[in-house]
């Protein structure tokens, strides 16, 4: 975790996160983080995914117009199911490095990049069939 003012509440938040690959929302953290420190407010949640995320100790992405956090902030791609919505890893380390070394602007300089590929999952998959 950077360096940020460390709460017990930041610290439990960041461990949460680092123990699960749901990419949860906030209500998601905050019901879990909760169990453990009941007197956390939602607002306290928020504010310290945040900074999580602002210091680059997390990701946020956001997905159908809601925010979700991953502990993993290394090169990896997500895919999102357009009808349940879950968010699956897909870890191909070369892909967004070649991106990002292949990436040619005179008027931006790369640093990072988040891919996220769209599209069906297999329970999705088996349910239409």
């Amino acid at each position: 975790m950077a360096e940020a003012r460390k709460t017990v509440q930041m610290t439990k938040v960041f461990e949460y996160l680092s123990k699960v690959n749901t990419h949860p929302t906030a209500e998601m953290v905050f019901n879990e983080v909760k169990k453990e420190i009941p007197s956390i407010t939602l607002a306290t949640v928020y504010r310290n995914l945040n900074k999580l995320a602002e210091n680059k100790s997390i990701s946020k992405l956001e997905i159908n117009g809601e925010f979700r956090f991953d502990a993993d902030c290394s090169l990896h791609e997500h895919c999102v199911c357009r009808e349940c919505f879950s968010i699956t890893e897909y870890v191909d380390k070369k892909f967004p490095k070649n991106l990002l070394d292949n990436f040619r602007s005179g008027k931006f300089k790369a640093d990072s990049v988040n891919v996220i590929f769209y599209g069906l999952c297999n329970n999705c998959l088996k349910k239409r069939k």
